[in-house]
């Protein structure tokens, strides 16, 4: 009597390990992930090749559409020119951890990227209302509505991402740009950053020099009161004794003395911290940083992003090779249930292919059923 038995390849893979097990092996082969050659990675890409054009081709079309949507920024650009003393050993001076003493000239421009990106600065950009023309219409727009956003910690990091500040350690050249969906808010957002820098170096950027001017005006104001205060105690002292001149008493003309030479140093005091003084306001006003347009804001003409093209050609690319792997990935796990045979990994099978049929199919064994034999019991 003779009876027809189908063996597929899991089948016939189940017996071999099964074979190998009982014949003394201490190791489970179907429990070890298994191994590729280049030439079988190629042959399952080919296999393959439908499932990965389609779903890359797919994403593509997908990530078209979106790009398309994805409204195009224009960017302005400016540059400054160094000004003050450079340190050249500034670069030796932070690896030394020498990094707050990095600045020979407290009022170098190296100082204007860190002033630029400040939250008085970007407070005082943001509270601006800017008047410009886009597609030959007026438009009035305050940030806020641009960013559609009024929690100022959020607006911050908004205007942070789209303003551009390098400093170029070589030359000090300061590169500043500023990219927004409108060409000329661009240009008007990026003029307001110049001007909050040039009024902070002017009014609120504080130098030595101006540090000593105000001390020497308060020292000029305390000597005035300790002056006036010698004065009237030598003038009430004479009035009090008006026969000083005629008398010949030693403690009267000692006292006398005595007021007469707190009255001159208070005077040769006052002179000398008058003359320092002025001096001190000329130093303080020679000393303002001087903020050099190298070149002005620019009105932008052609669009800055999105890059599309080269976006798509990355998409593509990593969403082949995702595509890919999801293929290996896939073999690797049909090639462990069909060497281990457990029934949980063949139902979770069954499940993925119930549930997603377009990935369930990589998960069906790439060969066709093995041929039927007859066996004769």
């Amino acid at each position: 009597m003779s009876k027809r038995i189908t063996f597929t390849e899991s089948d016939q893979h189940t017996t071999s390990m099964d074979a190998i097990v009982n014949g003394g092996s201490h190791q489970s082969a179907g429990k070890l992930p298994p191994t590729y050659s280049a030439i079988e990675l190629i042959r399952l890409i080919l296999n393959r090749r439908r499932f990965v054009v389609v779903v890359t081709v797919a994403v593509c079309i997908l990530a078209t559409g979106v790009l398309l949507l994805v409204p195009n920024k224009y960017q302005s650009e400016a540059s400054l020119l160094p000004s003050g003393a450079q340190d050249k050993m500034a670069d030796l001076k932070r690896l030394a951890g020498f990094g707050a003493m990095s600045l020979s000239d407290e009022n170098s421009s190296e100082l204007f990227p860190e002033i630029l990106r400040s939250r008085s600065i970007q407070d005082s950009v943001l509270s601006k209302r800017y008047h410009f023309s886009h597609n030959n219409r007026p438009m009035t727009l305050l940030l806020s509505q641009y960013f559609d956003q009024e929690n100022p910690d959020k607006l911050r990091g908004e205007i942070d991402d789209i303003t551009y500040i390098a400093l170029d350690k070589k030359t000090g050249v300061i590169d500043i740009a500023v990219e927004t969906k409108y060409p000329d808010l661009s240009r008007q957002v990026l003029n307001s950053y110049l001007s909050e820098l040039e009024s902070f170096n002017l009014f609120a950027r504080r130098s030595a020099a101006r540090d000593n001017a105000q001390y020497l005006g308060k020292q000029i104001e305390k000597t005035r009161i300790e002056m006036a205060a010698a004065e009237d105690s030598l003038e009430s002292y004479q009035a009090s004794n008006r026969n000083w001149l005629e008398g010949s008493s030693p403690d009267l003309l000692k006292t006398i003395a005595r007021l007469q030479r707190e009255v001159e140093i208070q005077n040769k005091k006052y002179l000398y911290l008058t003359q320092e003084y002025e001096i001190a306001k000329l130093d303080a006003m020679k000393d303002v940083p001087i903020m050099r347009v190298l070149d002005e804001p620019s009105l932008p003409v052609e669009k800055a992003s999105p890059k599309r093209g080269l976006l798509l050609v990355t998409i593509a690319l990593v969403t082949a090779l995702s595509t890919i792997f999801g293929v290996v990935a896939a073999d690797i796990w049909r090639k462990r249930m069909a060497t281990q045979a457990d029934p949980e990994l063949s139902g979770l099978s069954e499940d993925l292919r119930a549930a997603f049929p377009l990935v369930g199919n990589l998960l069906q064994p790439s060969g066709k059923a093995s041929e039927v034999e007859e066996v004769n019991v």
